[in-house]
């Protein structure tokens, strides 16, 4: 799992100090945890905020705060945005333990081309991240998904997935991705099968 740098000073509470903040284009913050009191903060609007926000990739945060002798990571939990400008008006930080196991949506990045695409079949996909419980560095970046064998019919559910590192999240039979026959196909085995049928009845006759 990739880490991200997140710097950030010390702040006061209260709706006129956070106001200030905004209007001096910063973006108040907090931190929290188990083991930590905490910790109100402010940040301004760095690259690295960005990567963080407006991208699928998951990274854990190492934030730090001026005033406070350590480093500490976290992850990002909730971001408030203005519904109008859409800007981030605050984020919250938990602090992670590196023993205690911790709830991430993972992306899944799937590769190849389905056998069956190139039989006629429609290729479904109806999820792109995957919620998951490990000790922080255990976390994947992603969860690969080879689909090059998937035949018209194939599907892969999230019990063909097994880890010794991570858990998912997820119901056994929760479809990840299929190839299922497209309309001409379908079409033309009601045809073919109309036809066995008619030339059953022949027979019968």
């Amino acid at each position: 799992m990739k880490y991200i740098n997140i710097y950030g000073k010390k702040r006061n509470v209260g709706k006129k100090a956070v106001h200030s903040i905004r209007v001096s284009g910063g973006i108040p913050c907090i931190l929290y945890g188990k083991s930590i009191n905490t910790i109100p903060f402010w940040i301004s609007l760095e690259e690295n905020l960005k990567k963080l926000v407006y991208t699928s990739d998951v990274y854990l945060v190492n934030l730090q705060i001026e005033g406070c002798d350590k480093n500490i990571n976290a992850i990002r939990k909730e971001i408030q945005f203005d519904p109008i400008s859409e800007k981030i008006l605050h984020v919250d930080f938990c602090k992670i333990e590196k023993s205690k196991p911790i709830t991430l949506e993972i992306p899944i990045k799937y590769f190849g081309r389905p056998i069956g695409v190139s039989k006629g079949g429609e290729y479904y996909s109806p999820i792109r991240k995957l919620k998951v419980k490990a000790i922080p560095s255990e976390f994947p970046e992603f969860i690969k998904l080879d689909i090059n064998y998937l035949d018209i019919g194939d599907r892969i559910t999230v019990k063909d997935l097994s880890s010794k590192k991570y858990t998912i999240l997820h119901p056994l039979n929760t479809l990840l991705a299929r190839v299922k026959p497209s309309r001409i196909i379908k079409e033309t085995q009601d045809e073919n099968n109309n036809k066995e049928e008619k030339e059953d009845q022949k027979q019968k006759k």
